[in-house]
């Protein structure tokens, strides 16, 4: 990658010369095993080298802090401001504590409701919005991370994540890492078991349906991946059953050619991550059936999934069955920027 054609992309012509950019990198590169002795020469080398781009540079900081993580990870650690906390719109990030061994970082980190009307009882997820910026970015080094919630205090609105970083290509190389995230997904609610009282005595034969192009399917056949592009979905039949909280209802009930088909309406599906599973019927006897496939699709205007549970059975078993689902809602999704900067050394 060429550190002078990224600059120049980033502040059109307004660039440092040639010779001065692989200077800069030579001398950081040749620093690199000599950290403790020559930081003040690579600072003095890097300031040289944004010198006559001073400008452009201060306005967009983070874009050039990321391609600096990406050609010149050594010079992005002595730029890259280390805090250990930052707070916005209420909620504070910070870094409890980090530990390292060999290719193994360990990170625990807390996120505080400051107003205390925020996260209610419980914990915010990050939404898969988090980022880590690596000092070994952009030399291909194999890298697994994951993060975790691990605790949710009510009564001190903190929640504490485990964020773990295994490095496949050596050791976790010293130097400055930032976590950031950008959404909060608040009020998350696991509800397990929730009994679906519809009547299913007289579910229709050869109910009607309509056709959709499907967004989802899961199924054990893997022909159908291949095979099935859309569907014939029941014709909603009104409410038959809707969850407390009005996330989800159970619309379409029917009985064709051997199966029972249960078609069920989410909402908030994209905005908050709504859904839920209806796989399990519960028959007469209390043997549990498992849904042979689903098939879903979307209506992004209304951000509500549509999804058919299929069950395989005999038509005088239906009368018997009872159902359950299990769902997932959330209450709020919060826009934001969170970042904390922190060192690790083996």
């Amino acid at each position: 990658m060429d550190f002078h054609k990224q600059y120049r992309s980033m502040n059109e012509n307004i660039t440092p010369s040639d010779a001065l950019v692989q200077q800069t990198i030579a001398k950081m590169e040749s620093g690199r095993p000599h950290r403790a002795r020559k930081p003040l020469k690579i600072i003095l080398a890097v300031a040289a080298a944004l010198a006559c781009v001073s400008t452009a540079v201060a306005a967009n900081q983070e874009a050039v802090l990321r391609v600096l993580y990406q050609i010149a990870p050594g010079m992005a650690e002595y730029l890259q401001p280390v805090g250990q906390v930052c707070e916005d719109r209420g909620v504070k990030l910070e870094v409890v504590s980090a530990d390292v061994e060999g290719s193994t970082a360990k990170v625990y980190l807390s996120l505080t409701d400051t107003t205390g009307s925020l996260f209610g009882d419980a914990a915010p997820d990050l939404y898969d919005s988090w980022h880590l910026d690596y000092p070994r970015w952009g030399r291909a080094a194999p890298l697994s991370c994951g993060c975790s919630t691990v605790d949710y205090d009510p009564s001190t609105h903190m929640a504490t994540y485990f964020l773990q970083i295994d490095d496949l290509g050596g050791d976790i190389p010293a130097g400055a890492f930032e976590f950031s995230f950008n959404k909060l997904l608040i009020g998350k609610v696991e509800q397990k078991g929730v009994p679906v009282t519809a009547d299913l005595s007289s579910v229709p034969k050869n109910a009607p349906t309509e056709n959709h192009e499907i967004n989802g399917l899961s199924t054990s056949d893997i022909s159908m991946y291949e095979d099935v592009h859309d569907y014939d979905f029941l014709v909603p039949q009104g409410t038959l059953w809707q969850s407390e909280n009005d996330v989800c209802a159970l619309i379409a009930a029917g009985w064709r050619n051997g199966e029972l088909h249960l078609r069920y309406r989410t909402d908030g599906s994209l905005s908050l991550d709504n859904h839920a599973d209806f796989s399990t019927l519960h028959l007469a006897d209390g043997t549990e059936l498992m849904c042979d496939y689903t098939v879903t699709y979307k209506d992004f205007d209304n951000d509500t999934d549509y999804t058919e549970y299929v069950f395989p059975m005999a038509y005088e078993n239906v009368a018997g069955c009872t159902l359950t689902g299990d769902l997932y809602t959330a209450s709020n999704l919060m826009d934001g920027r969170w970042a904390v900067s922190f060192r690790l050394t083996q």
